[in-house]
C-alpha cells in the first residue's frame, strides 16, 4: 500500500521539531445514503471523464477519471472482475497530463491502438486537440510516453471528448470527436492497419448528429446485437442514444431518445460502460461537472448498475459519489462536537448553491477512530449566502455558536458577518440568528471568519479577511460569558495574507501559545507563522509558505481544519475546496515508519477498518500490526459460526488489507474478527444482496 509522506524540515533556529503529515484517503469511512465512496478524502474533481480498462492485466477493471485538473486519477481494482474495489492511487497517472494552456479537461480513452498487447492513451482537451501517448511498457506494467499534442493535424476551435471505436469491423481502431461548442462529432476512418493507423476524416458531423453543445461520444453494444450503439453525454447533463441499425459497409444511427433514462446528471455529462460486475451486461458511468452548480451537485462519477440484460438494460443508481466525497462547489468547511459525544462532526457551506445549503456530516465512529454519515444538505434551515462557517462557544455555556461568513455580495452592498447563538444544550444544538452584520465593515466579497483566544485572557478573538486580502483583527474587550467585539484593525501583526486566504489558529508546537496557518485560495499553500511571543503576547514569526510540500491539490481551498482527529494527542488537517471535496492529512510526527493507519494512544490492540458496510455483496477489511506476530482474520455469522477465514498465521507489522466476497453468503448480519496473541477486536457489518 503506497501513502504520501510529506517530511517538513524547517530551520532549527526557528523551530526545531520536525513535523511529519501522511496524506490519507480512504482510513476514514464515509456514508452517503447507504454507499461508502471508496476514496472520499481525494478532494473531489470537475469535469469528469470516467474510463475503465485493465491496466495491468490482472482480469479485472481499473478505473481512471480525467478532470479540468488536466491530470488523470488511477483507481486501482483491488478487487475481483465480478466485485470491484477500487484504491486510489494517484491523480497523476504515469506523470501524463496536459499542458493547461490547452485548457479544459484531460478526456481519456485507452485503446490497444498498435496491437502490441497493452493499451495506448488518446485524449482530447479545450483547445480542441487530440493528444497521443504511446505505452512502451508491457500489458502488466504500463510506461507512457508523449508522441504528440496534436494528433496529426487533427484540430478543431472548440474543446473535443475523444473515443476510439472499430466501427466498420475492420480490426482497427476509428477516431471519433466530439466537438463540445456545437454537439457535432466528427468521424474519422481508420485507413490504416491494426499496427500502424492511418485518420483521415470522412465527416465533419457524423450522421448528422447534433447534441447541442459539448458532445461526449461513447459506443457500446447495449442490445447485444454485435454491434456499438452510440450514446452522447451533452452539456446539459443528459445522454441521447442512437441505436446502430447498420448494415455494413453502409453506417446507419438511428435516434431513439435525448433523454436517456430519464438520467440527468445536471451538467457536461460523460458516459462510459464496463461490465464491472461480469455478469454479461454493461454498468454505466457518467462524469459530470460539479462547478459553479446553482444546487447541489452530488459526485464527481455517478455509477448506474444494470439490473436488466445484456439485450434489455434496466438500471439502478448506486451512487452519485461512486469513488469519493464530492458534493457541489467551493466548499467552506469546519467542524466541531455538535451532539456532545466527544468526537468531532463536520458542517460544510456551499458556495453558488441557491438556496445556500449548508451540510451536516455526523460522526457516528468515535473520537478514536472516526466514521462520518452525511445527515442532511439542509442543517437546521440555516441560509447564509455562500456559508463560511465556524464553531466556538463565544459565551462560554459549554455549547458550540455558529459564525458564518457571507461568500457573496448581497444587497446592501457589503457582507456582512453572522452570529448564530446555540440556546440548545451540548447533545441537542438549535442555533437563532443574533445578528446578519455581528461587525459591521466595507468588506469585499467573501468574508472569512476565525475565532482564538489570541490573547489568554478567557475570551475568543475574532479574525477576519475577505476576499481583497486584507487580514483584520476584532478584540473581543468584553468577556468569556458576554462578548463585545472593537472596531476592526487592518492587517494584524503587520501579514499580508496576499490573496484569499483561510484563516487557522493551533497549538501546534504545543508550547501554549497559538501559531497561525494560512491556507492560500491560488497557490493552495499552507503558509506557517510560528508565535514566538507568548500567550499573553503573540508575535507571529514567518517560518514557511509551504508547510505541507509544495501542492496539496486542493483547488482554491475554502475550508481548514486543524483538530485531534484520532484523541492521541496532536493534531490533524482537514481541508476543503473549490472541486466540492474534502482531503485529510494525519500527523504522525515522531511515528516508527510503516504503521497505517495511525493506532490510538495508548495502544489496546488491532483496529479493524472496513469498507463497504453494508457489503453488496463484498467489501474489504483492514487492520494494522505495530509487529510481527499470528494474527486470524475470520468471518462469523450472528449464531457464532465460523463461515471463512481471511487469513491465519504469520503477519509483518504495517497495514494489512484483504477482500470478503459474500456472494456466496445470505443477506444479514456477521462478524468480523481479528485475533491475535494479545488482543481480540471485532465489528459487525451487513451484507445486502
Amino acid at each position: 500500500m503506497k501513502y504520501a509522506i510529506i517530511i517538513i524540515f524547517l530551520p532549527t533556529f526557528l523551530f526545531a521539531q520536525e513535523f511529519e503529515f501522511r496524506q490519507e484517503f480512504d482510513t476514514i469511512p464515509v456514508e452517503i445514503n447507504g454507499w461508502h465512496p471508496f476514496a472520499p478524502w481525494t478532494g473531489g474533481d470537475s469535469e469528469t471523464s470516467p474510463e475503465f480498462c485493465d491496466i495491468d492485466a490482472d482480469g479485472d477493471y481499473d478505473c481512471f477519471v480525467g478532470n479540468m485538473g488536466y491530470r488523470l486519477t488511477y483507481f486501482e481494482n483491488i478487487g475481483t472482475a465480478d466485485s470491484a474495489l477500487y484504491k486510489y492511487r494517484t491523480r497523476f497517472f504515469g506523470g501524463i497530463s496536459i499542458d493547461s494552456i490547452y485548457a479544459g479537461r484531460l478526456d481519456p480513452c485507452f485503446v490497444d491502438i498498435d496491437a502490441d498487447g497493452d493499451f495506448d492513451l488518446f485524449s482530447g482537451c479545450g483547445y480542441g486537440l487530440v493528444h497521443y501517448w504511446e505505452n512502451i511498457g508491457t500489458a502488466q506494467v504500463a510506461h507512457f510516453i508523449k508522441v504528440t499534442d496534436s494528433l496529426f493535424n487533427v484540430q478543431y476551435s472548440n474543446p473535443a471528448s475523444v473515443t476510439l471505436y472499430d466501427i466498420d469491423i475492420d480490426q482497427d481502431y476509428d477516431l471519433f470527436i466530439g466537438d463540445n461548442f456545437w454537439g457535432h462529432i466528427h468521424f474519422y476512418r481508420n485507413i490504416g492497419t491494426p499496427y500502424v493507423f492511418n485518420f483521415v476524416l470522412e465527416s465533419d458531423q457524423f450522421q448528422n448528429i447534433d447534441v447541442g453543445q459539448r458532445a461526449s461520444p461513447c459506443f457500446v453494444d447495449i442490445d447485444g446485437d454485435g454491434d456499438g450503439d452510440l450514446f452522447v453525454g451533452n452539456s446539459s447533463g443528459r445522454i441521447w442514444y442512437y441505436r446502430n441499425d447498420s448494415v455494413l459497409p453502409n453506417l446507419q444511427f438511428t435516434f431513439v431518445t435525448n433523454y436517456y433514462d430519464s438520467i440527468d446528471v445536471v451538467d457536461y455529462a460523460s458516459p462510459d460502460f464496463v461490465d464491472l460486475d461480469s455478469d454479461g451486461d454493461q454498468d454505466m458511468a457518467i462524469g459530470r461537472n460539479v462547478l459553479f452548480a446553482s444546487s447541489p451537485v452530488y459526485g464527481d462519477v455517478a455509477f448506474y448498475e444494470n439490473i436488466g440484460t445484456s439485450q434489455i438494460p434496466a438500471w439502478t443508481l448506486l451512487s452519485e459519489e461512486y469513488l469519493t466525497l464530492d458534493i457541489g462547489s467551493f466548499l467552506s468547511s469546519h467542524g466541531t462536537d455538535i451532539d456532545g459525544d466527544s468526537d468531532y462532526d463536520i458542517f460544510i457551506g456551499m458556495q453558488y448553491c441557491s438556496p445556500d445549503y449548508f451540510s451536516f456530516y455526523e460522526n457516528v465512529g468515535s473520537s478514536q477512530q472516526a466514521s462520518f454519515l452525511r445527515i442532511t444538505d439542509n442543517y437546521q434551515d440555516i441560509h447564509v449566502n455562500s456559508a463560511i462557517p465556524f464553531f466556538v462557544d463565544i459565551n462560554d455555556d459549554q455549547d458550540p455558536d455558529l459564525f458564518m461568513g457571507e461568500g457573496v455580495i448581497p444587497n446592501p452592498p457589503y457582507p456582512g458577518l453572522h452570529l448564530f447563538e446555540n440556546i440548545g444544550t451540548q447533545q441537542h444544538a438549535v442555533f437563532d440568528l443574533v445578528s446578519e452584520d455581528l461587525v459591521p465593515w466595507n468588506y469585499d466579497a467573501q468574508l472569512r471568519p476565525a475565532l482564538a483566544d489570541i490573547d489568554a485572557d478567557g475570551d475568543k478573538d475574532l479574525f477576519l479577511i475577505d476576499n481583497d486580502a486584507v487580514f483584520y483583527f476584532v478584540e473581543n474587550i468584553g468577556s468569556a460569558t458576554q462578548p463585545v467585539f472593537s472596531t476592526p484593525t487592518f492587517n494584524w501583526q503587520g501579514i499580508d495574507p496576499s490573496g484569499p486566504r483561510i484563516i487557522c489558529f493551533a497549538d501546534i508546537d504545543q508550547d501554549g501559545d497559538l501559531d497561525l496557518f494560512l491556507l492560500h485560495g491560488n497557490t493552495n499553500w499552507l503558509a506557517f507563522y510560528q508565535n514566538v511571543g507568548t500567550p499573553q503576547n503573540a508575535v507571529m514569526q514567518f517560518v514557511t509558505p509551504q508547510f505541507l510540500g509544495n501542492d496539496i491539490e486542493l483547488l482554491n481551498p475554502g475550508g481548514i481544519d486543524y483538530v485531534d482527529i484520532d484523541a492521541d494527542g496532536d493534531g490533524d488537517f482537514i481541508f476543503s475546496g473549490e472541486r466540492g471535496g474534502m482531503m485529510f492529512f494525519r500527523n504522525v510526527t515522531g511515528e516508527p515508519p510503516g504503521i497505517m493507519p495511525k493506532v490510538t494512544a495508548p495502544y489496546r490492540g488491532p483496529v479493524l477498518t472496513l469498507g463497504p458496510n453494508p457489503a453488496n455483496p463484498s467489501t474489504w477489511i483492514s487492520f494494522t500490526l505495530t509487529a510481527p506476530q499470528e494474527a486470524t482474520l475470520a468471518v462469523y455469522n450472528i449464531l457464532g459460526a465460523k463461515v471463512t477465514t481471511l487469513t491465519s498465521g504469520p503477519q509483518k507489522p504495517g497495514e494489512h488489507t484483504y477482500y470478503w466476497n459474500a456472494s456466496q453468503n445470505a443477506s444479514g448480519v456477521y462478524i468480523i474478527r481479528l485475533e491475535t496473541g494479545q488482543y481480540t477486536a471485532a465489528q459487525r457489518i451487513m451484507v445486502v444482496k
